[in-house]
């Protein structure tokens, strides 16, 4: 499957349709953007424990989350990881997460800021896995978003998107169909071992790709 360059591949696209009430979890802003963070708090855990085990988070390691909401996740790999640092555009998330992650920050271990995924705050080659959940079909240029994780991960660093389609009348094909999606993005970005799957979720599985950024030229 090709991907587009500019624009937003279709099936991510129709995975951010959401009806109109549900448009806080994209960014979530003001009351209801508080409130749909606590409630991702709440119902997320089994989708982000799945997703995590693709991540696999090791001592030693330095890892990006992009799209953090509450930051459960941050917490979550943090107690496994070196360092983390994740990246989110809503202020609101912004502090929830701080809030939940306030002890690591102060420790080092963690790192949050207010942020677009066109363009990270982060030194080139900075992480050895970066990872997005259910954040990539609101990134108005996924195909620079990529290049940008491409970017500030290290050689033979690795890349785990995620998505759990919404959209009215979603099913296991849509999850397919991301996925495939997800992995063209990766693919056209010069990822290598590229592989999609799919995570159980009940009726609308989580549709999750995997790449490796190539190593540096002249290294095996």
């Amino acid at each position: 499957m090709e991907t587009q360059r500019t624009g937003v591949p279709p099936r991510l696209a129709s995975c951010a349709r959401m009806p109109e009430w549900m448009r806080h979890f994209g960014h979530p802003t003001g009351l209801l953007g508080a409130l749909a963070g606590h409630l991702m708090a709440l119902k997320n855990r089994k989708r982000s424990l799945s997703v995590l085990t693709l991540v696999d988070p090791r001592p030693g390691e330095r890892i990006l989350e992009v799209g953090f909401g509450p930051g459960l996740d941050i917490r979550r790999v943090s107690r496994a990881a070196a360092f983390v640092a994740g990246v989110d555009p809503s202020p609101v998330m912004l502090r929830q997460a701080q809030r939940r992650n306030a002890s690591a920050i102060r420790a080092g271990k963690v790192e949050l800021a207010p942020g677009d995924v066109r363009s990270l705050p982060f030194a080139d080659g900075a992480f050895d896995k970066a990872f997005s959940i259910n954040s990539a079909q609101f990134w108005p240029e996924p195909f620079l978003a990529v290049q940008e994780l491409r970017r500030v991960l290290r050689p033979q660093g690795q890349l785990v998107l995620a998505v759990q389609p919404r959209s009215v009348g979603a099913d296991a094909r849509t999850s397919r169909e991301t996925a495939e999606e997800l992995a063209a993005l990766l693919a056209a970005n010069a990822f290598e071992a590229v592989t999609s799957t799919l995570k159980p979720a009940g009726r609308v599985p989580i549709a999750c790709a995997v790449a490796t950024k190539p190593a540096a030229p002249g290294k095996g």
